[in-house]
Parts: structure tokens; sequence; C-alpha cells
């Protein structure tokens, strides 16, 4: 899925809006695979336009993106991942972004 995410951050188009309060992580991941939809790119520009983080357009996209992955990852389809996303974000741009689950995930050897 990382790799789908990150190829969409430069896709979407102008023409079909989202509700980015009601948007789900099923209707993201749904949009991610279905050719010709392109609501996933334009949920991750909208977030990128609420957020306002101050950054290249590309950057904010990734910063986004990744945020929707992290929100999204293990949780129900339901999940509305905007608030998150753009907290992610908004640490990722000020470098106080870990990846969930990284510390402390490192198993004890018995020998």
């Amino acid at each position: 899925m990382v790799v789908s995410v990150l190829a969409l951050v430069g896709c979407g188009s102008k023409s079909k809006d989202v509700n980015t309060a009601t948007y789900t992580c099923a209707q993201f991941n749904k949009s991610l695979a279905t050719k010709g939809d392109d609501s996933a790119g334009n949920y991750i520009n909208q977030l990128r336009k609420q957020a306002n983080l101050g950054r290249d357009a590309k950057t904010e996209r990734s910063a986004i993106t990744l945020g929707i992955y992290f929100a999204c990852k293990g949780k129900p389809g339901s999940t509305k991942p905007a608030a998150a996303a753009v907290a992610t974000a908004k640490q990722i741009k000020a470098g106080k972004f870990h990846i969930p689950g990284a510390a402390g995930s490192k198993k004890k050897s018995n020998d």
C-alpha cells in the first residue's frame, strides 16, 4: 500500500472535491484501487491546504500521505484520518515525528 500511496501524491484533479471531515480510510483505499477514481488525490490536496505547512507542494503531499497511512494502518475502514494526518504532517515538519510502534519493538533474545 505504501508504494501505491506514494505514487499517488502528485495526483488528484481540481474537479471533484471530497468532504475531508467525513472521508474514511475505506474510501481512501478504494480510491487507490480504482482506476479513474481520483478522490484520494483530491483528499490529500485538500488536507495539504488545510495543514498550511509552508513547504513545497510535493513535500506537503508526502507528509500528508504518510499521515493518512499511519492514521489508517491497522484501523477499521470507518476511521476518519483527517485530523491525525494533519497532526502527523505538522510533526514531520517540526522534526518531532516518530514512526508508531518503532520504539520498543525489538524482541529480546533468550541466548
